[in-house]
């Protein structure tokens, strides 16, 4: 018996021995100790909000009016799209609206029932471009008139007058146009216009160096400076004065 004792304690000192030099595979946890138990802490970086106003996207209903006082037998017209000038100069060779970069996909939409509206609305048929070539091949004819671009037509706020237009809120005198327009063919949401008045010397307003527009869809400037032409905003109410400026920009309420 006290031989197999002796056996069994020189096996155990010699593996205390052997084993001497090694590195604990688990660690102690605690104020007698070495080894401080690990933590996992949650760290939260900080969030900041895009300053980025997010752009029109799609189709998108948007108005554009020009407020002119004129005579019976005129007529109005926009042409337009994205900016040759400064935004895409390629588009100064293009020669076809369909093809051009600058054109924009459009459908002119009704803005009344009777004979006040026979112009505009024959004239907005065939009109899918807003672009600055003015009559597009196809585009709709009104007797033997001719388009000059996407039609126009004469508005007031007056019930019961011809040319009544519950989106008018100013006035008579106000040139409409009701459009379903593509966001996504602007130029980050804008567009530019500008006017053609029939049985007006070369018809085209003069060109205008836009102010800073006043109403509810304002609240960002355009991302670009036209030095002739009004700048509009896809999706909302754009108003303008012929040959001026002044500009006024409201969302649909």
């Amino acid at each position: 018996m006290l031989l197999r004792l002796l056996l069994v304690a020189n096996v155990g000192w010699l593996a205390l021995v052997a084993g001497q030099n090694e590195i604990p595979t688990v660690p102690c946890y605690g104020p007698d100790c070495l080894v401080t138990e690990p933590t996992t802490e949650m760290t939260t970086l900080p969030t900041t909000e895009s300053t980025t106003t997010p752009r029109p996207a799609g189709i998108r209903r948007t108005v554009v009016v020009i407020f002119k006082a004129t005579t019976i037998g005129q007529d109005m017209f926009i042409q337009g799209g994205v900016n040759k000038e400064t935004v895409r100069p390629s588009c100064t060779s293009d020669v076809n609206a369909e093809t051009s970069d600058c054109s924009i996909s459009i459908n002119a939409t009704s803005l009344g029932t009777g004979p006040h509206w026979a112009k505009y609305d024959a004239w907005r048929e065939g009109d899918t471009k807003l672009d600055w070539f003015g009559v597009q091949p196809g585009q709709g004819i009104y007797e033997t008139y001719v388009a000059y671009g996407t039609p126009l037509a004469w508005t007031t706020n007056a019930p019961g007058e011809n040319g009544y237009q519950q989106l008018n809120t100013w006035g008579p005198n106000n040139w409409m146009v009701d459009l379903q327009m593509n966001c996504d063919e602007t130029e980050n949401g804008w567009f530019d216009v500008k006017a053609y008045l029939t049985l007006s010397g070369n018809g085209y307003e003069s060109d205008i160096q836009q102010s800073t527009c006043t109403g509810t869809g304002a609240d960002v400037p355009p991302p670009y400076t036209s030095n002739k032409n009004h700048v509009a905003r896809c999706g909302y109410i754009n108003r303008f004065y012929f040959g001026t400026g002044d500009c006024e920009i409201n969302a649909f309420q």
